[in-house]
C-alpha cells in the first residue's frame, strides 16, 4: 500500500462551493444508483444520485467549477423531480411518458435554479429548486461568461438542448 503523503497531496478547493440563487447552466458529469437510507421512503427504496458540476468565474476572475450533487428517490411521490431532470437534458417525453436512460445522461447538460439552503448541522449547501425544461429555460443564466469560457466548450461542436 503507497504511503500517504500530506506534502503532495491536492485538494479540490471548488468541491465546497456554494454558489449564489440563481439559474446556472450545468452538465451531469456522473451517476450512480444506490438505495435510500432516509426514514422518509419504504426500505430498499432505489435513489439516482446525480453529480453536477457548474462553471463559474470567481471573484478572483479565474474559472472555476462548483460541484452539485442531488439524489432522485424512484418513489411514486418524486416522479415530478425525475421527469424535470429528463426533460432538461433534452429526453423528451414520448406520448406524454418519460423514459430515463441511465445509458444516456452522463455528459449531457441543461439548465437549473440553485437555492441555498442550510443543513441541520449549520452548514450552507446548494440545493437544486426547479429544473428548467429547453423550452423554458432562462435566456440569462448567473454563469453565462463561464459557460461560454468552459474548456473545449466553443471547440467541440456541442449543441445544446435548448439553442
Amino acid at each position: 500500500m503507497a504511503e500517504l503523503n500530506i506534502n503532495s497531496l491536492e485538494l479540490d478547493d471548488n468541491i465546497n462551493e456554494v454558489l449564489p440563487d440563481g439559474d446556472y447552466h450545468f452538465t451531469l458529469v456522473s451517476h450512480e444508483v444506490d438505495y435510500s437510507t432516509s426514514d422518509k421512503f419504504p426500505a430498499n427504496t432505489q435513489v439516482i444520485i446525480a453529480h453536477f458540476e457548474v462553471p463559474y468565474i470567481g471573484a478572483d476572475g479565474i474559472p472555476k467549477t462548483a460541484k452539485v450533487r442531488s439524489q432522485f428517490p424512484v418513489a411514486q411521490r418524486m416522479l415530478w423531480k425525475i421527469r424535470q431532470l429528463v426533460e432538461c437534458i433534452g429526453m423528451a417525453p414520448e406520448k406524454g411518458k418519460v423514459r430515463l436512460d441511465l445509458d444516456k445522461i452522463d455528459g449531457t447538460t441543461g439548465v437549473f435554479a440553485l437555492v441555498i439552503k442550510e443543513s441541520a448541522k449549520g452548514n450552507e449547501f446548494n440545493d437544486i429548486q426547479t429544473f428548467y425544461a429547453p423550452s423554458k429555460a432562462p435566456i440569462v443564466t448567473a454563469n453565462d461568461e463561464a459557460w461560454k469560457k468552459k474548456d473545449g466548450f466553443m471547440d467541440a461542436g456541442v449543441e445544446l438542448p435548448w439553442s
